[in-house]
């Protein structure tokens, strides 16, 4: 019987995990969303609870009405896609109607037809099985914890086993339809053992001597302290999250394995009373248990500020591969079981003793376990909605902690003061109750405690955000001291809030003359490297669509960069999605990037999920651009799939067109071949832009002409020419030097294989992996480098007409030394075209001399960069990379025999390392030479600046 209810726990956390994923293609995947969701499920689940508990009573057998429970839960959950599919009908005919702000009610409506029959008979399950093992009143907390703790661990067990293999495997669907064997099987074998197994009290059966009840008092307490234990839980659960996404990085395996550690701690908990002896106050014991938990937060709190520190150091210590992936997800379990195993294991143990004291007859366990979930999901459904659509907005993460203490401290007083009514019966004691201020003692301490630790940390979750970095490429500081300490010596914070979906910051970096905008920790925006994809993607879909778009679509706002990019066109409307609400504050800290953008006339802002909005919107767009966060997001790779490229499809005019985001760092050569396939799926016309790390696809329904004519005059309009102009961007010739891919050649790369879908998606699962790899080389055979593909570029066809001039391949020198690495052969390519247009001009020398000399050329590099010094060139710029050559040079061919001569440079070096002390990269430079010299060459050099403030 322990092997089935750990089966029926697993699966009910599979349904969880996969109906929520369905739930969120169909209503979104915003915060709103997720609490209705979850309200509607745990709702369901106490419903069934207090109704089927009060069945279990009355029924022969209550292990058969568990069997036909489960039964039931595998049929429905064989037919939940297709309730859903009549839903959503339900909830496009409906929800246009409401204004956006006022659509939960319509979520609410859809979750709870979904969901009201499954989870009301998983809620009777528990209750079932507890009227049928409880012999007597004494055991009613042995058998709960019991019970409580076997589900739990299976229910752990599932959750994993979904989130990590069942779901990246074989895809929604099919994880549910396994599920659904599995409850069948466990529903018949439970069918077959209540004809063996009768219930250990029967029907109607006399009360034992022992079937004696709590004081009313304590019953009281016990049903508040229930429900104040559901709030908290599910509060600290929401608070948790976030940190945890902060720390980690919020991508699904990261959710999988909280949620993993937090019901797995929760099972232990029950399993430790378990195996307690019988006797013993429970109100006592949940009283204790509300104190700890209150210990446990004071203990922790200062560990969460130092997590991003410890795991950065965990991160850098690993080995990028394949075969280390496994272990990563062993250590950020760990981490995850480092916050979440002791607060979780207290309320394992809490809810089984409060519900013992709730419990006055074994005979009636099950109404009355019925009647304690119900107090109890009052509690989680208040913790979930209130603190994460009300609370964490307002107070934020901080905030949240605190308002869970205080309710944990009250419900903890409300036990022990009920604790001076004597008990009746076998609970029952002669002894004079303790004096009140003695029992409520542990409550003062614990809540002196709080008051100083909590009170001592205020500002916590702004230094958390600060220190994150989900990328640990370096060596991080060597302790946390150290690690803030630099942090707050380089960075100036700017704005900080929690809201519903996110914990948004953004910071100036003044070393580098750099804003950039933090969400969950992880870096999405800034007025620095990116920015050029961000103005790129604003202005491609409007400069090669058929004609000037008038209503355009933006998914995603980031610093609104690209908003404020496609705003400079004469578009009459701009929708913006956004599923923050603090992110659209944080933006409006970039209006000197952004031209304005969020509060621009023609800006709409909307807040919601963008496939919500999607489907509800009522007009058509000319121009949709989907510019989201990285796909290993957890959410993100739902905008990446075939079912939403066909809802933009929908919703674009016949001659639309999209402009969709991907990026190759940090991924793979499929997975970028993947978006691609499915991008062409649905838009059989695309063309790839930009590059090396960012790519913008172009896609339509019918093949784009190109007029070089209509292109010309859209880009001279002064506010666009001015926003191209800052990614140097200053003419037709660089302009179209951006592009990667012909059609045919995005094809040829995207070649066969599946497709990303909201049923199996891929991209959800696989892109974690390929972050935690790192690559940041991922070649897309880029045309521009293919001799046989390239001429079918637009850029070949224009040149045909219109060669370059030396100052055209200047600018766009520019443009690609500063946004692509030193050794991609593009930037050679450029500088190659620039130095055989102007050979005389000393620029291009420098231009060509940095790029042979970054791939090793050093002989090209020499040619071309000893002339210009010979010459007297003394700018910083040539002597930081005339430095490089020499001291390559040094290096191969520096030994005992062949002594070395470096007056010249080292002279060379020093005075111009003198003149610009400031300049970073020159001192680096030099320094770096002078350590290839023997150690008596530089000493005379002590008194040089050898390092400019913030330099390595």
């Amino acid at each position: 019987m322990a092997a089935l209810l750990f089966l029926s726990g697993a699966t009910a956390l599979v349904y969880e995990l996969v109906w929520s994923k369905y739930l969120g293609n169909v209503l979104g995947n915003s915060g709103q969303a997720h609490a209705v969701v979850l309200a509607t499920f745990m709702g369901g689940l106490a419903l069934g609870a207090f109704v089927f508990g009060r069945t279990a009573d009355r029924v022969k057998s209550p292990l058969a009405l568990y069997g036909v429970l489960e039964l039931g839960v595998g049929l429905y959950a064989l037919a939940f896609p297709y309730v859903l599919g009549a839903l959503e009908h339900l909830w496009l005919a409906l929800a246009p109607h409401v204004p956006e702000g006022l659509r939960v009610a319509p979520r609410l409506l859809v979750s709870s037809l979904s969901l009201v029959v499954p989870t009301l008979l998983m809620g009777g399950t528990l209750p079932a099985l507890v009227r049928h093992f409880a012999a007597s009143l004494a055991g009613v907390r042995k058998e709960l914890a019991r019970l409580y703790a076997i589900n739990s661990l299976g229910a752990a067990v599932g959750v994993y086993v979904a989130g990590t293999r069942l779901v990246p495997l074989v895809g929604l669907s099919a994880s549910a339809q396994i599920a659904a064997g599995l409850n069948v099987f466990l529903a018949l074998a439970a069918l077959a053992l209540a004809r063996e197994h009768p219930p250990a009290v029967v029907v109607g059966a006399a009360a034992a001597a022992e079937d004696v009840a709590y004081p009313r008092r304590a019953v009281r307490a016990a049903l508040v302290g229930v429900m104040l234990s559901g709030f908290t839980s599910m509060l600290y659960q929401v608070t948790w999250i976030r940190l945890l996404a902060i720390v980690l990085g919020a991508s699904t395996y990261a959710f999988t394995l909280i949620l993993t550690a937090f019901i797995l701690g929760i099972g232990l908990g029950s399993f430790w009373l378990m195996t307690r002896k019988e006797g013993g106050d429970s109100l006592k014991l949940y009283g204790w248990t509300q104190v700890g938990l209150v210990l446990s937060l004071c203990v922790a709190l200062p560990l969460y500020v130092r997590l991003p520190h410890l795991f950065r150091w965990s991160e850098w210590m690993l080995t990028r591969a394949v075969e280390t992936w496994p272990l990563f997800q062993g250590i950020t379990f760990a981490f995850c079981c480092a916050v979440l195993l002791v607060p979780t294991f207290i309320m394992g143990a809490a809810f089984p003793a409060a519900a013992r004291v709730a419990t006055a007859k074994v005979s009636e366990v099950g109404r009355e376990l019925g009647g304690v979930y119900l107090w109890n999901t009052v509690g989680t459904l208040s913790g979930s909605v209130l603190g994460g659509l009300v609370l964490m907005p307002f107070w934020g993460m901080q905030g949240n902690f605190i308002a869970g203490a205080v309710a944990n401290l009250l419900a903890a007083t409300l036990a022990f003061r009920a604790l001076s009514a004597p008990k009746e019966g076998e609970g029952a004691s002669a002894v004079p109750p303790a004096p009140a201020w003695r029992a409520l003692a542990p409550v003062g301490v614990a809540a002196v405690l709080a008051a100083v630790v909590l009170g001592s940390m205020q500002g916590w979750p702004q230094r958390l955000s600060s220190i994150a970095a989900v990328r640990a490429y370096n060596k991080p500081p060597e302790s946390y001291a150290k690690l803030v300490e630099d942090t707050e010596k380089a960075i100036t914070p700017r704005f900080y809030a929690d809201d519903t979906f996110a914990t948004v910051m953004v910071g100036d970096l003044a070393s580098e003359n750099l804003r950039y905008m933090k969400i969950n920790g992880k870096t999405d925006a800034s007025n620095g490297g990116d920015i050029e994809t961000q103005v790129m993607a604003g202005h491609l879909g409007v400069l090669l669509h058929p004609r000037d778009p008038k209503n355009v679509l933006v998914i995603g706002s980031g610093a609104a960069i690209t908003t404020g990019s496609v705003l400079s066109h004469p578009v009459e409307r701009l929708d913006m999605v956004e599923i923050s609400p603090a992110v659209i504050e944080a933006a409006r800290l970039f209006k000197a990037d952004n031209r304005n953008a969020v509060d621009d006339p023609r800006t709409h802002v909307h807040i919601d999920d963008a496939k919500t909005f999607m489907a509800l919107a009522p007009i058509k767009y000319d121009l949709i651009v989907s510019v989201p966060s990285n796909p290993w997001v957890t959410g993100v790779s739902g905008l990446f799939t075939r079912d939403f490229f066909q809802l933009v499809d929908k919703h674009l005019t016949d001659d639309g067109v999209l402009v969709q985001w991907i990026h190759t760092y940090e991924s793979n050569r499929e997975l970028v071949r993947l978006v691609m396939r499915t991008l062409q799926d649905t838009f059989p016309h695309a063309t790839t832009w930009l590059g090396p790390e960012d790519l913008v696809l172009v896609a339509s329904r019918k093949p784009l002409s190109f007029d070089a004519a209509t292109v010309a005059a859209r880009m001279a309009r002064p506010d666009v020419k001015a926003d191209l102009a800052r990614v140097e961007i200053n003419d037709m010739f660089g302009f179209l030097s951006k592009q990667v891919h012909t059609e045919a050649g995005q094809r040829d790369f995207a070649g066969e294989g599946p497709l990303n879908t909201d049923d199996h998606n891929l991209l959800e699962y696989a892109s974690p992996v390929a972050f935690f790899l790192a690559n940041l080389d991922v070649r897309v055979k880029d045309e521009r480098r293919a001799p046989d593909s390239g001429p079918g570029l637009l850029l070949h066809q224009y040149l045909r007409e219109h060669p370059p001039t030396a100052e055209q391949v200047a600018g766009l020198y520019r443009n690609v030394d500063r946004y692509h690495s030193e050794k991609d052969p593009v930037v050679r390519g450029v500088a190659t075209l620039w130095r055989s247009l102007a050979p005389e001009d000393p620029a291009s020398a420098l231009a060509l001399g940095r790029a042979v000399l970054a791939q090793g050329d050093l002989t090209l590099a020499a040619s071309l960069l000893e002339p210009e010094v010979a010459r007297g060139g003394r700018s910083p710029e040539l002597v930081t990379e005339y430095l490089k050559l020499v001291t390559a040079r040094t290096w191969s061919s520096r030994t005992v025999w062949t002594p070395m001569n470096a007056d010249g440079a080292l002279a060379l070096g020093r005075e111009v390392a003198a003149r610009y002390p400031q300049d970073a990269k020159l001192q680096k430079a030099f320094k770096a030479y002078c350590e290839a010299l023997p150690p008596a060459a530089c000493e005379s050099t002590a008194r040089t600046p050898t390092a400019a403030p913030g330099g390595p």
